[in-house]
């Protein structure tokens, strides 16, 4: 993310959004027909069988290692962005209102607070921990991409294009250029002007990223069954949120 803070005026909006997991699928489905299911899930986790790394450059390359397992599957291996007593304090402030370790899993439940609490993503990366704040990060294929509808595409030069709930009122970053050559961020509640040699932040290209805050998501967790909002649990209806949510992820 970066763009100086300002949308450019030259945008297009189109009505659709990137196909939906379902349909993604249908290749695995044809290609596995061995195993055979009646159902396909949205978030499929594990390592990524024999593929090797795919991203690079400096922005990718500067949190992230790959190392192989005993059976030669390549895996992640992340270290921390929370490297700055601004970032400590942003990590602090997010794990104490929702709960959210800083790398991520394929089980956590995102809601979108300001869009009648509707499903955003089932697991996620990472949160990024910058001098503009800290940002969720997704990959594709974990996002609920009818919650977004609304697309904008900015010019080419732009460091991100953007995603809109239907209301407007919620936006997903998806992320096309790294701020590498950006040293500080631009103004914001949460910026620091630090002057970071590698980038103010380590936003990866094709990665899409939401503000990591209680006033924009809700998160339910796996080991506590319950969203959290403002760093309280809201208990009420869960068994009916789980069943909707369950549904729309089947």
């Amino acid at each position: 993310m970066d763009d100086g803070g300002n949308r450019a005026e030259s945008m297009q909006e189109v009505a659709k959004a990137p196909p939906h997991k379902s349909d993604a699928n249908v290749d695995k489905r044809t290609s596995d027909s061995s195993n055979s299911r009646p159902r396909v899930r949205l978030v499929e986790c594990g390592p990524l069988g024999g593929a090797g790394p795919r991203a690079s450059g400096k922005a990718a390359n500067a949190h992230m290692q790959w190392a192989t397992t005993p059976t030669g599957q390549w895996v992640r291996v992340f270290s921390s962005t929370a490297i700055l007593p601004n970032r400590d304090r942003d990590k602090n402030r997010v794990e104490n209102s929702l709960g959210l370790p800083e790398f991520g899993d394929a089980r956590t439940e995102f809601y979108a607070v300001k869009a009648e609490l509707l499903p955003v993503a089932v697991g996620y990366d990472r949160i990024v921990y910058g001098d503009h704040g800290p940002y969720v990060e997704f990959s594709s294929h974990q996002l609920c991409w009818s919650t977004f509808p609304t697309f904008l595409e900015k010019p080419v030069f732009s460091f991100y294009d953007e995603y809109y709930t239907a209301n407007e009122s919620t936006m997903l970053y998806a992320q096309k250029r790294t701020v590498a050559n950006k040293a500080n961020p631009p103004q914001g509640q949460w910026s620091a002007q630090n002057n970071r040699p590698e980038g103010y932040a380590n936003y990866l290209i094709g990665k899409f990223y939401l503000a990591c805050e209680a006033d924009t998501i809700a998160v339910q967790r796996s080991d506590t069954r319950r969203k959290r909002r403002g760093g309280r649990g809201k208990g009420s209806g869960d068994k009916d949120d789980t069943e909707e949510w369950e549904a729309w992820a089947e």
